[in-house]
C-alpha cells in the first residue's frame, strides 16, 4: 500500500493544498492519479466532503479502491468519486425528475427522422452528431440562434421538434444531463443547496471537460472556493466533443489560484521525454512546461519509413517476435496508430506470422459496421447461402423490416429451393418493398455476373462498393469520430484483398484474424484479466495507459495529422492531432519506434509534418534494449474568485 513517503515533493505539495482555489498542471507519468487519491483521502480523513470527478467509469472504479486503501473504515468525512455525467444523473434523479435514458439507437433515429432530419446535409447521423457536439459548448435547441443560411435555420428547425419528441415521451440522452443540470445550477436556490453537500471539490483530467461540465463543478465549489482543477493541456484529445481548454487556462491565470506543476516524469527514459518534449514544443500558444526523466537514460527514439502498410506491419512483427524471443511479454508491447483503418494490416499480419494481439476498442477491425457488411455479401457470393443474404438485406439501409425477411425465409422454405433462386418472383408484402427488393436483386445479379472474371478479391470488393453504392451510403452514415473514417475503412479492406487471387483466399486470411480476436476475448474472459497479447489501440484509446515497449505507426501526412485536420486548414487542428502524437509518444517506458509510409489508400503519403526538424535513430531493435524485469512506476469563473 502506498504512503505518504512515496509521493515526491512535486506531489506532495499538491496533495496537502489547503483551501482556495489551485490548479495542477501534471505532465504525463507525472503521477497526477497520485496527488488526486492523496489529497482526496487527507480531505475525508479531517472531516472534509470531497467531491472528486473522473473522466471515465473505469477510472472512477480505480479511484474509488485507491481511496479505500488509504483511509481508515471509519472516518468523520467522506470522497465521493464520479463521473460528472452520472452525477448529473444522481442530481435529477434527487430532484424528482422522472424521464427513461435514451440509449437505443435505432429509437434515436426514429424520432430525429420524424423531425425531418434525413433532408439535411449528413442525414440523421449528422444531425444528432452536430446536436451532441452544440450540447457539450453549451448550446439548446431552445437557445440556438442559427445563421441566415437555409440549411441551418432547417436543422435549428428540426433539432427543436427532435427536443419536442423526446420531452413528450419524457426522455433525456447522456447529454441532455449536463444541460439539465446547468440549468438547474442557474437557480441560486438549487445551487446552494446541491454545493453546500461538498466542502471541497478535485476536478481530475480536466482538460478534457466541456463547458457545461465546468460551469456545473465550479458552482458546486462557488461558496467555498475549494477546487482543484487537475490536468494537462498537451493530452487535451476532445475538441470534437466540446472539450474547453480555455477555462483551465482562465482559471490556472487568476491571481487568486495556486498554481502547482508536477515536473518529473516517473515513467519514461530521458530519450523518450526529451522526444516528447521536442514534439510538442511546436506548439507555440501552449503553457511552458519543461519535464525531467527520473530514469536513467534508455536507447534512442527510433524513426524507420515504410513503402507501405503491409512492409510496416510485417516489419513490426518481426520486431515484435524478436522482443518475445528475448525475453519480453507480449502484453507489454503496444501498437498505436492515428485510425482503425490501420489496424487491418497489423490484425492480419500479426495474425499470419503468429503474434498474440488484442484490440483496445471497437473489437477487431472486421468487426466494424461496414467492413462486417461488406464481408458478408463476399461470404453470400461464395456459397450463396440464405443465412449471408438475410444478415445483409438492410446493408446499405433498405430500409426493409423484418417481415421482408421472414417472407423471404418461408417462400424459399416452401418452395424447396434457396432465398437466391426464389429471388427472381418473390413479391414483397408491400409495393415499395417490393420494388426495394427487386432493385437488390438487379444489383446482386450484376455483381455475380462479372465476378468469374476479376483478377483478385480486391477487386470485387471494389465492383461491390460500387453497383450498392456503398460510398454514398457511409458518407450519410459516418460519424463524427476521428479515428473510424468509414470509407478509408473500406479502401482499406479493398487494397488488402487485392493481395488474394480469390475471395476464398482472402476470407481464409480474415477467418484467421477473427478465430485469433476471439481466442485473446475468450481468454480474458476465463483468467478476467489482461492476456499475454500485444495492445492494438488508436491514440485516443491508449490515453492515460502506457506500455514497456511502443510502436507508433503510421506517422504520414493524412493519417497524422489526419486529412480532416488538414483540410480544415487552422492551427487548432492541426493543434489537436500534434497532441494525439504527443499522447502516443508518452505511453512508452522503455522503447519508443516511430514509423512513417510512404503509400496510403491509393496515394503516396509524406511523413508527418510533426517529424520535421527532430533528431531521431534509423533502423530496427538493436542490442541496447534491455529486457530485465521492469521496475515498478512511481471566462466561467462566476462568483468561485469572490470574496
Amino acid at each position: 500500500m502506498a504512503s505518504w513517503s512515496s509521493l515526491s515533493p512535486g506531489q506532495r505539495e499538491a496533495a496537502l493544498h489547503g483551501d482556495g482555489p489551485a490548479a495542477c498542471y501534471a505532465g504525463p507519468g507525472s503521477g497526477k492519479t497520485r496527488v488526486v487519491t492523496f489529497r482526496a483521502a487527507r480531505l475525508a480523513e479531517r472531516g472534509a466532503r470531497a467531491l472528486v470527478t473522473t473522466f471515465t467509469k473505469d477510472a472512477t472504479e480505480e479511484m474509488k479502491t485507491r481511496i479505500s486503501q488509504l483511509v481508515p473504515k471509519t472516518i468523520p468525512g467522506s470522497a465521493h468519486v464520479t463521473t460528472v455525467h452520472a452525477l448529473c444523473l444522481s442530481i435529477l434523479r434527487s430532484e424528482g425528475r422522472k424521464f427513461d435514458i435514451l440509449t437505443d439507437e435505432n429509437r434515436r433515429r426514429g424520432l430525429a427522422e420524424a423531425a425531418h432530419a434525413m433532408e439535411l446535409d449528413g442525414g440523421v447521423v449528422g444531425f444528432l452528431t452536430r446536436a451532441g457536439f452544440l450540447k457539450n459548448t453549451g448550446e439548446t435547441a431552445a437557445t440556438y440562434k442559427p445563421d441566415s443560411s437555409h440549411e441551418d435555420r432547417e436543422f435549428a428547425r428540426a433539432w427543436k421538434l427532435y427536443e419536442k419528441a423526446k420531452a413528450q415521451q419524457n426522455l433525456l440522452e447522456f447529454d441532455d444531463f449536463l444541460t439539465e443540470v446547468q440549468a438547474l445550477m442557474r437557480k441560486e436556490e438549487s445551487r446552494a443547496k446541491w454545493a453546500a453537500k461538498y466542502t471541497h471539490v478535485i476536478v481530475d483530467e480536466c482538460q478534457d471537460m466541456n463547458r457545461p461540465q465546468y460551469q456545473i463543478v465550479l458552482a458546486l465549489g462557488q461558496d467555498h472556493h475549494n477546487v482543484m482543477l487537475v490536468g494537462d493541456p498537451d493530452q487535451t484529445l476532445y475538441a470534437f466533443r466540446g472539450a474547453d481548454l480555455e477555462t483551465f487556462r482562465a482559471f490556472s491565470s487568476h491571481p487568486t489560484s495556486h498554481v502547482f506543476e508536477l515536473r518529473e516524469n516517473f515513467r519514461s527514459t530521458p530519450s523518450i521525454i526529451r522526444f516528447a518534449v521536442s514534439l510538442i514544443r511546436q506548439d507555440l500558444e501552449r503553457r511552458t512546461l519543461e519535464f525531467v526523466s527520473t530514469r536513467p537514460d534508455g536507447p534512442e527514439v527510433r524513426w524507420n519509413r515504410y513503402a507501405d502498410v503491409e512492409d510496416e506491419a510485417i516489419t513490426i512483427a518481426e520486431e515484435i517476435k524478436r522482443l518475445a524471443d528475448r525475453g519480453a511479454c507480449f502484453r507489454d508491447i503496444a501498437v498505436l496508430y492515428r485510425l482503425n483503418a490501420q489496424a487491418e494490416a497489423i490484425e492480419r499480419n500479426f495474425a499470419a506470422g503468429g503474434v498474440p494481439f488484442i484490440a483496445r476498442e471497437d473489437g477487431d477491425f472486421y468487426s466494424r459496421k461496414e467492413i462486417a457488411g461488406m464481408l458478408a455479401y463476399l461470404e453470400f457470393f461464395r456459397s450463396y447461402s440464405d443465412e449471408w443474404l438475410l444478415s445483409f438485406l438492410n446493408l446499405p439501409n433498405r430500409k426493409l423490416s423484418r417481415s421482408v425477411g421472414s417472407a423471404l425465409r418461408t417462400t424459399a422454405e416452401f418452395k424447396g429451393k434457396s432465398i437466391w433462386e426464389i429471388l427472381p418472383d418473390f413479391y414483397a408484402p408491400d409495393l415499395k418493398s417490393h420494388r426495394t427488393v427487386r432493385q437488390m436483386q438487379r444489383e446482386l445479379e450484376h455483381v455475380n455476373s462479372l465476378l468469374t472474371d476479376l483478377g483478385n478479391a480486391g477487386e470485387a470488393v471494389k465492383l461491390i462498393r460500387k453497383t450498392l453504392e456503398f460510398d454514398a451510403w457511409l458518407r450519410q452514415e459516418e460519424m463524427n469520430d476521428r479515428d473510424n473514417d468509414r470509407i478509408q475503412n473500406l479502401q482499406r479492406m479493398e487494397e488488402a484483398a487485392a493481395r488474394y487471387p480469390t475471395i476464398d483466399a482472402y476470407l481464409t486470411a480474415v477467418r484467421k484474424v477473427r478465430e485469433e480476436t476471439a481466442k485473446r476475448k475468450s481468454e480474458r474472459a476465463k483468467k478476467r484479466s489482461q492476456p499475454d497479447a500485444v495492445v492494438l489501440s488508436t491514440g485516443h484509446a491508449a490515453k492515460g495507459l502506457e506500455w514497456r515497449y511502443v510502436f507508433a505507426a503510421g506517422w504520414s501526412e493524412e493519417l497524422l495529422p489526419h486529412r480532416k485536420a488538414i483540410g480544415d486548414g487552422s492551427e487548432t487542428a492541426i493543434a489537436e492531432e500534434r497532441r494525439i502524437a504527443y499522447v502516443m509518444a508518452t505511453r512508452a517506458r522503455d522503447y519508443l519506434s516511430i514509423s512513417s509510409i510512404d503509400y496510403w489508400n491509393g496515394a503516396n503519403v509524406e511523413p508527418s509534418r510533426f517529424l520535421t526538424g527532430l533528431q531521431l535513430s534509423s533502423g530496427n531493435l538493436g542490442e541496447d534494449i534491455s529486457i530485465e524485469k521492469a521496475e515498478p512506476n512511481q471566462p466561467l469563473m462566476g462568483g468561485l474568485f469572490a470574496g
